[in-house]
């Protein structure tokens, strides 16, 4: 371990995880949905849906929880976690 000092606020909690997932994956269902639509007004309601879910103060919160200074995702996460909060990023700044 070496001289590091002990610092808890760079490692990720599981249940913040858990919500960005779940976000994700609705997400990912009303991007299905957005493929697959013909009807302009619920294309335009799925796009909405998505940005509102994607910019909600809440997963703000988490986002930031989940990542260290330069916006990398914290230590102790699996890389599907790693790649799930890159994305989600990701996300956040295309809405």
């Amino acid at each position: 371990m070496g001289n590091e000092p002990h610092r808890p606020e760079l490692l990720a909690v599981a249940s913040d995880v858990e919500h960005v997932y779940h976000v994700m994956q609705e997400v990912t269902a009303l991007e299905e949905l957005l493929e697959n639509e013909d009807d302009l007004n619920k294309s335009m309601e799925a796009r909405g849906s998505i940005k509102k879910l994607m910019t909600s103060p809440d997963l703000m919160e988490t986002l930031e929880r989940l990542e260290c200074v330069k916006g990398e995702p914290k230590w102790g996460l699996s890389l599907d976690e790693r790649e799930l909060i890159q994305a989600a990023r990701n996300k956040v700044n295309d809405c």
